[in-house]
């Protein structure tokens, strides 16, 4: 993504994702709600979040060789995104790809699939997202795509694409509008803190109708 190729502006996504608990429903909302992956796709351990552009996978069944071509692949500072389908009775990601991407230096994984070894991903504090969890581990058959258009759960996702995470979900954010969105968050937080009173025991000033 060439406006993610200027680090200022992946720092601000940053620095505006450690600020704020609820940074996704922001963005989504900024984005006309549809910009979300389904509710299935879960944080494997509680309060992960991250933001980065999209290193894209495509795995074939079982094989999950995709996904170590994709770490390989990928810059630091980058967010792995397997579409695989949905397949929760085998394993995409597990200890041995969190210490290849921790080396590699990205910042989470998003799988349309399961994951495993859940204490060891935890414990090394890679944050990573999925739709489930098995013991079962993938096969590498040499299979499977990387780095073009996938889709999460019906949601497309392009190369290079914003990923923001947190405890809400995942949002994609198209490639070429990470600077306006960013700005349009921006003005959303501070209208809906303009909303609030002072005081905590105080009633809230509801003036917008179309938030919940």
């Amino acid at each position: 993504m060439a406006e993610l190729g200027q680090p200022a502006l992946l720092a601000e996504w940053t620095a505006l994702l450690a600020q704020e608990d609820d940074l996704t429903c922001t963005v989504s909302d900024v984005l006309g709600r549809g910009a979300a992956l389904g509710a299935d796709f879960r944080p494997v351990w509680p309060s992960a979040k991250f933001v980065g552009p999209a290193v894209t996978v495509r795995t074939l069944g079982s094989d999950l060789s995709a996904v170590f071509a994709g770490i390989e692949a990928a810059a630091p500072g980058s967010v792995l995104v397997s579409d695989s389908h949905g397949v929760r009775h085998s394993a995409f990601w597990g200890e041995r790809t969190t210490r290849a991407a921790l080396a590699r230096g990205l910042r989470g994984a998003v799988i349309d699939g399961a994951c495993r070894d859940v204490r060891a991903i935890t414990a090394l504090g890679f944050p990573v997202f999925s739709t489930g969890v098995t013991p079962n581990a993938g096969l590498r058959l040499g299979q499977g795509t990387i780095q073009e258009p996938v889709a999460l759960g019906g949601v497309p996702v392009l190369p290079g694409d914003l990923i923001v995470a947190d405890d809400n979900g995942v949002v994609v954010v198209p490639q070429g509008r990470t600077e306006e969105t960013l700005r349009q968050v921006r003005a959303a937080l501070q209208a809906e803190a303009a909303l609030r009173l002072p005081s905590p025991s105080a009633p809230f000033k509801e003036k917008s109708h179309d938030r919940i």
